[in-house]
């Protein structure tokens, strides 16, 4: 004898087809024909699927039989944004119910939800004294790790078999492992938990933490390694190639650090600090045009002009473009060393007063700056400031005594 479909039935072979007019009609039908086991399955498939009112609908049906499904109303309530109905839901699940550890989870995550992170913890120490159940340890370690309890963290997840979790939440502990200890400054034992993971599960953001901390260690090659094989496994990988670029250029490696700083730059033009990147890699590739060309981009994009002005300045200054380093005096700049740098243009440029007034405004905040003392001095005697010029070249010799050109410039100034 051919066994009839139920309702239930019908209405998910009708969502398989999109039918939802049919499937609709059967739902219906379901709630008042189908026997309760059958619609407690169909509920758990509605939700999974993200037919939210409907599983809701069926939950409240079976709810004085089946007082699990509180569980499942609370979640559907906090995806509603109804925390208090949810809440209600939970507090109907009795302490001696076996459904009360998941109550407890659910109720950890309502808390978090709500930044009461420290009382979510505490539902989660109360379920783990209940139950042995290994998503209660994760939950913890997820929170300890939150909190920045790195130390506590590491040791929930110790306790947890990673291919387990990773199978139940997609997540890797001997990732998390790595990134506590990163953030605890342990970093050898980080890389090692970090390469377990990659080898168990290659994962783009493993990948990318693993290289930024060989990065920090200055184990540049092996970087590098792993800063490829995120380039060549996702390109579109967001934000690696500056960091991928400082690598490379640490390694001597610079017109392949240029072009890394290129393809990112192709996926965002306007960042300025892969700009400031390509204009100091294109001046060490002696390609100064292009260097000047990346500093102007940046000037146009970036919220802190004081970085690109002060480049521009020394980039201008060095190729003896005063001109074109004094007509960025029409920018208000704070940096010293950019007003410095406008100072010497002046000078060059044999402008006097503009060089003298530069110098002066310069005094109070290089004035332990041996390098600009000595040129300050110069510079006043130059002018004919001998008294100043002394003052400068005797506290300049306090910092440098062994320097005997200054000594007999002194000299000089005294027996004038």
């Amino acid at each position: 004898m051919i066994a009839l479909m139920q309702n239930s039935e019908k209405m998910i072979a009708a969502l398989s087809n999109q039918d939802l007019t049919h499937a609709n009609k059967y739902f219906e039908r379901a709630l008042k024909e189908d026997d309760d086991e059958m619609l407690l399955d169909l509920g758990a498939y509605l939700e999974s699927i993200g037919f939210l009112p409907q599983a809701k609908q069926i939950y409240l049906k079976l709810r004085e039989r089946f007082p699990e499904v509180n569980v499942n109303l609370a979640q559907i309530a906090a995806e509603d944004d109804d925390l208090t109905e949810a809440f209600l839901y939970l507090d109907a699940i009795d302490e001696t119910s076996p459904d009360y550890v998941s109550a407890l989870l659910v109720m950890a995550d309502l808390y978090d939800m709500e930044g009461l992170t420290d009382v979510a913890r505490e539902k989660l120490l109360l379920a783990a004294d209940i139950s042995p159940d290994p998503l209660v340890l994760f939950g913890l370690a997820e929170l300890d790790l939150d909190l920045g309890h790195f130390k506590e963290a590491i040791d929930y997840y110790a306790q947890l078999d990673n291919r387990e979790i990773l199978e139940l939440t997609g997540i890797s502990t001997y990732q998390r492992i790595g990134h506590a200890y990163a953030a605890l400054g342990k970093f050898e034992a980080a890389v090692e938990f970090l390469e377990k993971a990659i080898e168990i599960e290659y994962d783009d953001q493993t990948v990318f933490e693993l290289a930024v901390i060989l990065y920090d260690m200055e184990e540049y090659q092996k970087a590098n390694l792993y800063f490829k094989q995120l380039e060549t496994m996702n390109p579109d990988f967001d934000g690696y190639e500056y960091v991928y670029a400082l690598s490379l250029q640490k390694e001597n490696q610079g017109s392949e650090a240029l072009r890394v700083v290129q393809q990112g730059l192709s996926k965002n033009s306007f960042d300025s600090n892969l700009l400031l990147l390509a204009s100091q890699l294109s001046y060490e590739q002696h390609d100064s045009r292009s260097a000047e060309s990346y500093l102007l981009e940046a000037k146009q994009v970036s919220d802190d002009t004081e970085e690109v002005l002060m480049r521009l300045s020394n980039l201008y200054l060095e190729e003896e473009r005063y001109e074109d380093v004094v007509a960025l005096d029409d920018e208000a700049i704070d940096n010293v060393l950019t007003k410095w740098n406008m100072a010497k243009a002046y000078r060059q440029l044999e402008d006097e007063d503009k060089a003298y007034e530069a110098y002066h405004d310069l005094e109070a905040d290089l004035y332990d700056n041996p390098e600009f003392l000595q040129d300050y001095a110069y510079l006043l005697y130059e002018y004919g400031y001998r008294k100043q010029a002394q003052k400068i070249a005797e506290h300049y010799l306090t910092l440098v005594p062994d320097d005997m050109a200054m000594a007999d410039f002194l000299e000089n100034l005294r027996l004038d």
